[in-house]
């Protein structure tokens, strides 16, 4: 099996646990495509690749799908945060915004599953497997923008992050529930283009030349044995 088995994977066939947190929020990067005016994430230009499908705002899911960036993903669960922030440094076809880091979009995670068994079962690239755990987020709310509307991410704004490294493709910043809320509010000011991401993303991913047959995955069921994110039947929003 390939990483092209796993992306056929239903998020619905995962046991997915309630998951509690504060109103923080953590700040991550991901590559956006060359060949898009949207900032979409990277798409391969071959079926087989090692470009993870992150973030996967078809799924409203992080980690799903490969082990990439499994470190960050727990930190994130460990500190109980409750928003993903997705930047970028725009490389698309608006000449005018090239090179411009952006705040694209955000998950609020509701959900997490542990994925590690998933990842060495199905895929072929589990980068997990020294790890404790690997673990997925699922978003109850999603929301991705225009790269004109997105939130521009300069150095006087990192500063009062107290943030001052350079952004690269293994940033973590995490933002307290003030800053989490100024950006939350300003994205939400927003129009919400997710379905453009998505249409484009799929107009732009290659394709095999004969139609696959979905695989069955109805079958996985890992619970999270001992999770501390387990926490009752609601989880909780600010």
């Amino acid at each position: 099996m390939n990483r092209n088995d796993l992306l056929k994977l239903s998020p619905e066939s995962v046991a997915w646990q309630d998951y509690r947190s504060s109103n923080t929020g953590m700040v991550v990067f991901y590559a956006s495509d060359p060949i898009s005016e949207l900032p979409i994430r990277e798409v391969p230009e071959e079926l087989h690749s090692e470009i993870l499908p992150e973030p996967n705002y078809e799924s409203g899911t992080y980690g799903l799908y490969g082990c990439g960036k499994s470190k960050i993903r727990s930190a994130f669960i460990k500190l109980k945060t409750r928003y993903l922030f997705f930047v970028t440094k725009y490389e698309g076809t608006r000449a005018e915004y090239k090179g411009r880091i952006c705040i694209t979009g955000y998950f609020r995670i509701w959900k997490t599953a542990e994925v590690k068994k998933l990842h060495i079962r199905y895929g072929s690239d589990y980068s997990c497997i020294d790890e404790q755990a690997c673990y997925a987020l699922r978003a109850d709310e999603s929301r991705f923008v225009a790269i004109e509307e997105a939130f521009a991410l300069t150095e006087e704004i990192m500063k009062t992050w107290n943030y001052k490294a350079r952004i690269t493709r293994q940033t973590r910043i995490m933002l307290d529930e003030q800053h989490t809320r100024e950006i939350v509010e300003y994205l939400k000011s927003k129009q919400d283009i997710t379905a453009q991401y998505v249409t484009e993303t799929r107009r732009l991913q290659p394709h095999p030349e004969e139609a696959e047959e979905p695989l069955e995955f109805e079958d996985y069921q890992e619970p999270v044995a001992g999770s501390e994110q387990q926490g009752g039947t609601e989880s909780q929003h600010g």
